[in-house]
């Protein structure tokens, strides 16, 4: 089998068509509450890649959506996010907005709302991709010219200020920490000049810090066997930094870290004289595998900082296979005792989503049956809720057998009894990144 071809199959294989369907059957009820779209996002090459070149993460983006309201599924739909791929295969029009021919590559990975408005975004460049309520491409934007170069792939909201925080990295350009306001103005609040270009994918927040991993993945093109060129450096060691949120780069404090990589962080928090960092922990990255992220399993686990000694040191929290943790967005950067998270085991092999009490160290399962694969679960916050975990799981979850996928909804207080609603779709949802839940309140939606 040729290199990229495990992920050019089975589920992690792009689908043919754009889909819309309406009126879906529904398992169970759904609450009554939940007004908006359950969103997911992926690549999904437009034409056929080169199996031996391919790399997961490369690709046109598709984004796909659920809307749900008063008790119904309305519709599904799945729509690309147009790149010059997309434009050529398709042959649509070319998206307006700034950045043509230099910023306007493929954006795959997630989606942020500001100013009511939905945006695709990605990492390493390419601008964020402006969608309408049904995931049609309206534009690529800059927010009014005030994003110096790209943006992230894995913004943070800050519960407290409202405000998005984001680290982005590109080959050439120095890591950026990036404010965006309600009103979608980005300030540029620092610029780290590292002796390499590390992939950095996530970030996380404290109430007076800015994370910056600093790990052993590098902008190595030369080294590359497939069309991605960030992999395992040899060369460098591990290492956190604690950047003040004012952005003031020279006060930035360094960590050494465990030689391992990460793509997501779960929370972090200030405790004293102490900063906790919650990640989850892969091995290594793109070291032997550089198709996709097949360097082992990845495992809950906890740094400490101790910011007047200087050192770090690490707890597991968890030791099953895990990935795309998630956690109540309102607890962001803050004390925190809950995280759900999928199952990811050998081969990139998933499974059941996962509750973990970091507070207690214990971990529910909910199992979706036999050759039923969930992604990041999401969770969503009841109306007038008092508990940290009072609220919804949702996810895409893939049925093998039936080669298609649901959508499933938990109470996440009942984490591993039965669905309180399954949606069936008419169709699979590849195996994608990120996504998250879109209430109507939040973004501008079409009159009832």
């Amino acid at each position: 089998m040729r290199a990229g071809a495990p992920y050019l199959a089975d589920n992690f294989g792009p689908v043919a068509v754009e889909t819309t369907a309406f009126n879906l059957e529904v398992i169970g009820r759904i609450p009554d509450a939940l007004s908006g779209r359950l969103l997911r996002i992926g690549p999904n090459p437009a034409t056929p890649p080169d199996p031996a070149r391919y790399h997961w993460f490369s690709g046109s983006g598709m984004a796909h959506g659920l809307r749900l309201r008063d008790g119904k599924a309305e519709w599904y739909r799945s729509r690309y996010v147009k790149d010059a791929a997309v434009v050529a295969a398709l042959k649509c029009q070319p998206l307006s907005g700034p950045g043509e021919g230099r910023r306007d590559g493929s954006v795959n990975t997630n989606f942020t709302s500001v100013g009511r408005k939905l945006y695709a975004v990605v990492e390493a460049g390419s601008l964020p991709v402006e969608l309408t309520y049904e995931l049609e491409s309206v534009a690529r934007t800059d927010f009014n010219g005030t994003l110096e170069a790209g943006f992230t792939g894995h913004p943070k909201i800050d519960p407290i200020t409202g405000e998005q925080h984001a680290l982005a990295y590109q080959p050439g350009q120095p890591v950026r920490y990036i404010s965006l306001d309600h009103n979608g103005r980005a300030t540029t609040k620092a610029r780290i000049d590292l002796p390499h270009n590390p992939l950095i994918h996530d970030m996380a927040f404290t109430a007076s810090f800015i994370i910056i991993p600093d790990l052993p993945v590098t902008f190595q093109p030369e080294r590359s066997q497939a069309g991605f060129p960030w992999l395992w450096d040899e060369r460098r060691d591990a290492r956190i930094g604690l950047l003040p949120r004012n952005g003031d780069g020279a006060n930035i404090q360094w960590f050494e870290a465990p030689r391992c990589f990460v793509f997501h962080f779960v929370n972090a928090y200030d405790d004293g004289d102490a900063t906790i960092i919650d990640v989850a922990r892969h091995p290594r990255m793109f070291d032997h595998d550089h198709n996709g992220p097949n360097e082992g399993i990845p495992t809950l686990v906890r740094w400490t900082l101790n910011r007047r000694s200087g050192r770090l040191s690490e707890t597991a929290l968890d030791d099953h296979g895990t990935e795309f943790p998630r956690i109540n967005g309102l607890y962001g950067g803050q004390p925190y005792r809950f995280s759900y998270t999928a199952h990811w085991g050998r081969n990139v092999r998933f499974g059941p989503a996962m509750k973990h009490d970091m507070l207690r160290g214990t971990t529910e399962i909910h199992d979706y049956g036999t050759d039923r694969m969930t992604l990041e679960p999401i969770f969503v916050q009841k109306p007038d809720a008092v508990a940290e975990d009072e609220g919804w799981i949702m996810s895409y979850v893939y049925d093998a057998s039936r080669n298609l996928s649901d959508v499933v909804i938990l109470d996440a207080q009942d984490f591993a009894g039965e669905p309180l609603a399954t949606i069936r779709l008419p169709v699979r949802v590849p195996f994608g990144f990120h996504g998250g839940w879109a209430a109507d309140r939040d973004t501008l939606s079409p009159a009832a």
